[in-house]
Formats: C-alpha cells, sequence, structure tokens
C-alpha cells in the first residue's frame, strides 16, 4: 500500500509539474483572426497595379524642394474670427513643425523573458525612422518655426501657434484681410 501511495504522490508531482499552456488572450485571437482575414483579402483582391509611382515621384520633388536654402516663399496666418488670411512677409522654406525631433527622442530596447515559461519570449521594442530629411517628423504638431525674411534682407526666427499656409506664390488679395496687404500686393 505505501508503495501505491509513494507512487501516487510521484505521479501527482509529475503531473503538477507540468506547465499549462497559456491560455490565447483576445487580443491574440483578434490579431490572428484579422491576420488570416487580411491574407484572405489580399490573395482575393490582390493589391493595386501601381506602375508609375506619382505621388511617391512628387513626395521626393516635394523634399527636395524643402531642402532648398534659398527657396524664398510667402506666408499668412488665420484670423479665426473673419476666416481670412492676414500676410505676414516672406520666409525662406515652408517652415517646420514645433514638434520636429533633431534627434530620436526613443531608442531600441530588448526586454528578456524573466517569467521562465510565460512563451512570450524577448520583446523588442520598434522606433520610430527618420524622414529622408534626417528629422523626425511628429504628425500631431500644430506650431510651426518660420525663419521670416525681414524688410532689410535679414532673416530671424518666427514661433507661430496659429494655423499657417506657406506658398510660393502670393494667394489672391480676395482671400486675405485687405489691412495686412501692402501697397505693392
Amino acid at each position: 500500500m505505501k508503495k501505491l501511495l509513494v507512487i501516487g504522490a510521484l505521479i501527482g508531482m509529475i503531473v503538477g509539474c507540468e506547465s499549462v499552456p497559456a491560455q490565447k488572450t483576445s487580443t491574440d485571437i483578434e490579431r490572428e483572426k484579422q491576420e488570416k482575414l487580411s491574407k484572405q483579402a489580399i490573395e482575393s483582391v490582390g493589391l493595386p497595379n501601381i506602375a508609375n509611382f506619382y505621388e511617391k515621384k512628387t513626395l521626393k520633388k516635394i523634399l527636395e524642394m524643402r531642402d532648398n536654402p534659398k527657396l524664398i516663399n510667402y506666408f499668412y496666418t488665420k484670423n479665426n474670427m473673419s476666416g481670412k488670411w492676414v500676410y505676414e512677409g516672406k520666409c525662406i522654406g515652408f517652415g517646420i513643425s514645433y514638434t520636429t525631433q533633431y534627434t530620436n527622442p526613443e531608442k531600441i530596447t530588448i526586454t528578456k523573458d524573466l517569467d521562465m515559461g510565460s512563451g512570450w519570449g524577448d520583446q523588442t521594442n520598434v522606433i520610430q525612422q527618420a524622414d529622408p530629411n534626417g528629422l523626425y517628423s511628429v504628425p500631431n504638431g500644430t506650431a510651426t518655426w518660420i525663419m521670416r525674411v525681414t524688410d532689410d534682407g535679414k532673416t530671424i526666427v518666427d514661433y507661430i501657434e496659429s494655423e499657417i499656409r506657406v506658398s510660393q506664390n502670393k494667394i489672391p488679395a480676395r482671400l486675405c484681410e485687405k489691412w495686412s496687404l501692402p501697397e505693392n500686393y
């Protein structure tokens, strides 16, 4: 009888020591099903037949134009009361969003699986990539830095929080506040 109890206890210990498989969370199940549906959609419909890459070429031209330090533009701020533009003057380039970063404020981290048996493994966090101009753009910035060109040709930095418009050409006077326009506009 003692042998049976000892054998039963040993079997109980062995069974009790087995790791229980991790249960899938609702997020895991949702991700798997969404991936399966996305795969079916691509296989069924296919991807668009993009041959000219016009938008990519256009964005490349815009980025190259923004890199020209001699590009003189006109900039305007929005009058929220009237909805018209206030002519502010000339500027170099198109302005830089206040939230644009010069260096990446984040870094890659690897979190080691310390849980031993959770099944997750090491976790790597993805970081933001720089734009082709070497800056890190943040999509939700509203304020802008502008290099204003003064009447005597000097440049000064303006920080503007209101809505702005920058254009290579002067916009029609009918869209502007008359009081903000110089005589030679």
